[in-house]
C-alpha cells in the first residue's frame, strides 16, 4: 500500500494558524480571550522571524504582487532601523513598532514556501480549520456551546477564529455547485450555523458579503453550475430548518429571539450602541494624530505617546490599556494609518486591491481561485471592527499563489496538487480538484 505524505506539506500554514486561539488553545489548555498571552507573544516573534528567513531564502518563488509586498515591507523596516540608529542608538528599540510592518512576511512566506513545496489546496486547508474547531469546542471551550452561553453573550470562539470558519464556508459552498455533494451542502450549513452562533457580528458582515459576492460572480462566470436543482436544497433547507428552529425557540427559549433582535440592532447602530461605540470613541480619540501624521504616520513617537483613549463608560474615566505597552487598535485602518501612515497602508492593502481589481476585470472560473478571491477581499471589512489575524496572512499568501496557479499557470497545476488530482487540461479543468 503506497502511503500519501501529502498532508505533510500542511505544516507551513499550521504554522500560520497556530497563532490563533483556536489551535494554540489545544496546548495550552486555557479558554479566554486572554489565555497564554507571553507564550503567543513568544511565538508571534518567532513565526515573523520564521517568515523573514523563509522569505529571503525562497525570495526567487515569489510572483506579482508578492514581490511588491515583500520590498515594500523590507523598505519600511530599514526605514524604521534607521531611525531607531539616529534617534536612540540601536537597531530595534520598540519590536512592538517594528511587527506592525513585519507580519507582512508570514505573506509572503507563505506564498514562496508553497510556490516551491505545494501539494495541498483550499480542501486541506478547510479540513485542517475544522479539525481545530471540532478539538477546541470538544477540549476547551465546550461549556461555549450552549443555550445559556449564547444569552449571556459567552463566545468561547474569539472573532478571529470566528473568521476562519469563512475560508470553509466560501470553500463548501463553491464545491457543493461545481460537484453537488451533499456532504459539501452539510459542511456549509455547518460553518454557516457555527458563525452565526457565536455572535461576532463583524464575521456575520464578512460572511454574507463574501457569499453575496461569491455568489454574483459564480453567476458570471459559469452560469450553468446554478441550476434550480442546486438551488432548491441550497435555500429550501435553511427556510425550513429555521422555521422548525423559531418554532422550537419560540415554546422552549423566547429569550432567544430577543439576543439576535439585539445583536441585529447593534449592526444597525454600530455608530451608536454596542461596540460599535467602544470603536468610535477609540477612533475618535486618536484620529487627530493619523491626520497630523498622514504619510508615514507615528512610528516610534506612537508607542511613547501616552495612552490617549478612555473608558466612556467609566464615571470618572479610566485608560483602556497600560502606558508602555503600545495602542491595541480594534481597527486594522486605524493601526496602521497610525504607526506608518498613508505609505504603510498601500502595502498591506496591495494584495486585496489586485484580487479586487481582478474580479472586476476578470473573475476567476476556478471555484477555488474564486473562493480564495472572495475571502481575501472580505478580510477588508474585517479589518473595519479589528486588526487582521497574523494567521490571515498565511491564508491571503496562500491564497494569492492558487490564484496564480488555477487561472494563471494551468500547465503547472500538478506542481501543488497532489498525483491523483485531475489535469488542468482535461475536461473537468473548471472544477474544484480532487484530492484525497
Amino acid at each position: 500500500m503506497k502511503i500519501n505524505f501529502r498532508f505533510l506539506y500542511i505544516v507551513g500554514i499550521l504554522a500560520a494558524l497556530y497563532s490563533d486561539v483556536l489551535f494554540s488553545d489545544l496546548l495550552s489548555g486555557a479558554a479566554s480571550e486572554d489565555s497564554s498571552a507571553y507564550g503567543l507573544q513568544l511565538y508571534t516573534r518567532i513565526l515573523v522571524g520564521g517568515s523573514i528567513l523563509v522569505s529571503v531564502l525562497l525570495y526567487r518563488y515569489m510572483r506579482g504582487i508578492t514581490l511588491w509586498v515583500f520590498w515594500g515591507a523590507t523598505t519600511i523596516t530599514a526605514l524604521l532601523v534607521c531611525e531607531s540608529l539616529l534617534r536612540y542608538g540601536v537597531p530595534m528599540i520598540y519590536p512592538h513598532v517594528f511587527q506592525k510592518a513585519m507580519v507582512l512576511y508570514i505573506l509572503t512566506a507563505s506564498y514562496a514556501f508553497y510556490n516551491r513545496f505545494g501539494r495541498i489546496t483550499m480542501g486541506d486547508i478547510s479540513t485542517l480549520i475544522w479539525i481545530g474547531f471540532v478539538l477546541n469546542l470538544g477540549l476547551v471551550n465546550y461549556k461555549a456551546v450552549s443555550i445559556g452561553a449564547f444569552l449571556n453573550h459567552d463566545r468561547g470562539i474569539v472573532a478571529s477564529s470566528a473568521l476562519l470558519l469563512v475560508t470553509p464556508l466560501l470553500y463548501h459552498f463553491n464545491t457543493y455547485f461545481t460537484t453537488r455533494a451533499a456532504k459539501h451542502l452539510l459542511l456549509f450549513f455547518m460553518a454557516a450555523g457555527a458563525i452565526f452562533f457565536f455572535q461576532h457580528r463583524t464575521v456575520w458582515v464578512v460572511s454574507a458579503a463574501a457569499l453575496g459576492v461569491n455568489f454574483l460572480l459564480l453567476l458570471r462566470v459559469a452560469p450553468q453550475r446554478i441550476s434550480l436543482s442546486k438551488l432548491t436544497p441550497m435555500l429550501g433547507i435553511p427556510v425550513v430548518l429555521m422555521m422548525l428552529a423559531t418554532t422550537f425557540i419560540l415554546v422552549s427559549y423566547p429569550e432567544v429571539l430577543d439576543k439576535v433582535s439585539e445583536n441585529m440592532s447593534d449592526i444597525e447602530n454600530s455608530s451608536s450602541q454596542g461596540t460599535g461605540l467602544w470603536r468610535r470613541e477609540q477612533f475618535r480619540s486618536y484620529w487627530p494624530f493619523v491626520v497630523s501624521h498622514p504619510v508615514a504616520g507615528m512610528r516610534f513617537e506612537g508607542f511613547e505617546l501616552p495612552i490617549q483613549f478612555y473608558d466612556p463608560e467609566q464615571e470618572n474615566g479610566g485608560t483602556v490599556f497600560e502606558d508602555g505597552y503600545g495602542h491595541f487598535f480594534h481597527s486594522f485602518y486605524l493601526d496602521v494609518l497610525f504607526y506608518l501612515g498613508g505609505i504603510g497602508l498601500i502595502v498591506f492593502i496591495l494584495p486585496h486591491l489586485s484580487v479586487a481589481l481582478r474580479l472586476v476585470r476578470r473573475p476567476p472560473v476556478s471555484p477555488e481561485a474564486l473562493a480564495w478571491s472572495t475571502l481575501i477581499v472580505s478580510t477588508l471589512i474585517y479589518g473595519y471592527s479589528y486588526p487582521l489575524p497574523l494567521s490571515t496572512y498565511g491564508l491571503i499568501g496562500f491564497g494569492l499563489l492558487r490564484i496564480r496557479v488555477l487561472e494563471d499557470d494551468p500547465e503547472h497545476l500538478h506542481e501543488a496538487l497532489p498525483t491523483n488530482a485531475p489535469s488542468a487540461t482535461a475536461p473537468s479543468d473548471l472544477s474544484v480538484p480532487q484530492h484525497a
